[in-house]
């Protein structure tokens, strides 16, 4: 096993209805700048895809060097929350936006991968 750090993904998608992208999309920018500038924050992304169905889909992808500094940024936005009155849970119930949290970790190349 090595001692090199595994990279952690945090891959956030929320199906939100049209009357409420520009609020989102606002407030989704907040916190990706305010992700960006955390310490092991290495990559860090927005996107949007319309459904088949007519859907709108948003997800926010993070890579993090390690858990300890996603662990370390989920406890400052936590603060940063607090500080600013904003509740994330809320902010989306009351735009009815639904999401879902995933969490990704690298898999360390051991060769080829075969079909």
């Amino acid at each position: 096993m090595s001692d090199t750090p595994i990279s952690l993904y945090r891959v956030d998608r929320f199906t939100v209805p049209d009357h409420a992208r520009e609020a989102f999309l606002e407030r989704i920018v907040v916190i990706r700048d305010f992700l960006q500038a955390q310490p092991g924050c290495l990559y860090n992304r927005i996107a949007e895809a319309r459904q088949e169905d007519g859907s709108l889909s948003m997800m926010t992808i993070v890579e993090w060097r390690d858990s300890e500094a996603m662990d370390a940024a989920r406890g400052e936005a936590k603060a940063f929350y607090e500080k600013t009155g904003f509740d994330p849970g809320s902010f989306m119930a009351a735009l009815g936006i639904e999401p879902e949290f995933d969490l990704y970790a690298d898999i360390p190349a051991a060769g080829p991968v075969t079909a």
